[in-house]
Parts: structure tokens; C-alpha cells; sequence
């Protein structure tokens, strides 16, 4: 974060801050720090660059305060979060805890087009607005040995698969939209933790291990677009491309109940 803010970490920030301050009369890094669990020059460089995008100001004393926009963004996670907790707790029937953990992983990624499908399902249905008393906290999914870009190459390699048997690193740069020596790096490290091997003529050939979590991977996706799909009626566009952003956030209890919810909607879907 020496330079930049991305935008998941931004909107954290000014939803914590936001939080904060509804808490406590004055608001500094420290107290952002504790409740991120962050260390205090991380978050005291974010707080610069919020300041200099004029999202933030902060006293001489140190008190952090949002700006008019700063409000704005915040107001829109925050309104975010409360649609994703309701609907989760509605539709996959999990607790408001749980849903406010998975709704603090997604918040950020979900699309303009899903949340509008999400308000007008809590519309339709005449939902009451689900709030967890006093969360703030910001969650993120248990990642052991694989991060969301190791799991999305195995998925684009039994992806490619389906339509092609000899898959080479150029087939995933132009199916990723990645140059050619991101891919190379990556291969090389999933071929050093066991999920992928390297033929003879280089052809990337997925491991059992590998095409254990790939198959895991594609079938979150699969369920995560045929949820989207068949609850807020979204185009299969948007469907495929929020369940491709959703599918390494969400949780494991959230998932199981929306595969219990399209079961109970005679929804199959295939894994294949």
C-alpha cells in the first residue's frame, strides 16, 4: 500500500472509520488499527492516501473524521452490507452472524446490477432489514495454502479442458487476460505445491490434488450462478461473472445453504 489503495481495502477503511465514529466522539489510527488488526504504519499510510483523495480529514490532534464523500462511499458499503445479510439469511437460511461475515467478504466485489437484483428481492418479499448489533469488524476467507489467484488458474485449467486437451500456458493468459510471465510465475508455484505438473511438451496437466480443488472451485461457481440467476433474475452475463468474483469469499456454511435452497427449488445443477 506504499502508493495505492485498491478498492476493497478503501471502502474497508471508510466503513470502519464510519462505524467508529458513530461509537466513539473522536476516532484515531489507533483505534482503526485494533479493530482491522492491522499494523499502525499500514493503516496510518492508508489514512494518508484517504486524506489526500479527500475522503478523510484528520485534526492536529489526530482525529479522524469523513469528508462528504468519504460519507457517501461508506454509506454504500454499509447499505451493501445490510442487503447482503438480509438476503443470506433469507435465502440460505444462516444466522445474521454468519451472514455479516460472508456479507463483509463479497460487499466489495459484488456488481451494481446484483445489488439492485438483491433490493428488489427484499422488496418483493417484504423483508425486514437484518443488523448484527455492533459488527464492525471486516472479514476475509480462511485462506490456507492457495490464494484466489492460484484457485481461479486450476478452475481456467478444467475450464480450457473441456473444449481442448493440451492446455499450455498461453491458453490461460488469453482466457485470464494476463501476460504470459504472470502465468509462468504462477505455474511454477502450484507446480512446486503438488497441483500441477508440466508435460513433455509443456502442457500443463492438473494433479490429483489440483483437479481436486478445481473441480471444488467451478462447482462454487456453478451454484453461485444458478442462485444469482434463478433469485434476482440477472442476466447470465452478470451471474457468471459475480459467481466468478463471489466463489473464493464465500463461506462454507453460506454455500451449503444456497445448494440447500436450490435443491429445495428443484434447481440441479451439474458439476461436470
Amino acid at each position: 500500500m506504499s502508493s495505492h489503495i485498491e478498492h476493497e481495502s478503501m471502502e474497508n477503511y471508510l466503513e470502519t472509520i464510519h462505524k467508529l465514529v458513530s461509537r466513539a466522539e473522536h476516532v484515531r489510527s489507533v483505534d482503526v488499527s485494533k479493530e482491522l488488526n492491522l499494523s499502525r504504519p499500514s493503516v496510518s499510510r492508508a489514512i494518508r492516501i484517504l486524506k489526500e483523495r479527500n475522503l478523510v480529514t484528520v485534526s492536529e490532534e489526530g482525529y479522524i473524521s469523513l469528508t462528504d464523500e468519504g460519507h457517501t462511499i461508506a454509506d454504500r458499503v454499509l447499505h451493501i452490507h445490510t442487503c447482503l445479510v438480509t438476503f443470506l439469511t433469507d435465502t440460505a437460511g444462516i444466522s445474521p452472524e454468519q451472514a455479516g461475515v460472508d456479507a463483509c467478504r463479497i460487499e466489495h466485489v459484488v456488481s451494481d446490477e446484483t445489488v439492485k437484483g438483491i433490493e428488489n428481492y427484499i422488496k418483493e418479499h417484504q423483508l425486514k432489514s437484518v443488523v448484527v448489533d455492533d459488527e464492525i469488524s471486516s472479514h476475509f476467507p480462511d485462506f490456507s495454502e492457495l490464494l484466489e489467484s492460484g484457485e481461479n488458474y486450476l478452475e481456467s485449467i478444467l475450464i480450457i479442458r473441456k473444449t481442448k486437451n493440451w492446455i499450455r500456458s498461453v491458453d490461460l493468459a488469453r482466457l485470464l487476460n494476463v501476460s504470459r510471465a504472470s502465468v509462468s510465475r504462477a505455474v511454477n508455484v502450484l507446480k512446486q505445491k503438488g497441483y500441477l505438473e508440466i508435460g513433455e511438451g509443456n502442457e500443463l496437466i492438473l494433479t490429483p490434488k489440483g483437479e481436486e480443488v478445481a473441480k471444488k472451485i467451478y462447482g462454487r461457481h456453478l451454484h453461485l450462478e444458478a442462485f444469482l440467476k434463478f433469485t434476482l433474475g440477472i442476466s447470465d452475463e452478470v451471474a457468471d461473472r459475480d459467481a466468478c468474483r463471489i466463489e473464493h469469499m464465500i463461506s462454507e456454511p453460506a454455500l451449503s445453504g444456497i445448494k440447500k435452497y436450490l435443491k429445495n427449488n428443484g434447481i440441479k445443477v451439474k458439476v461436470r
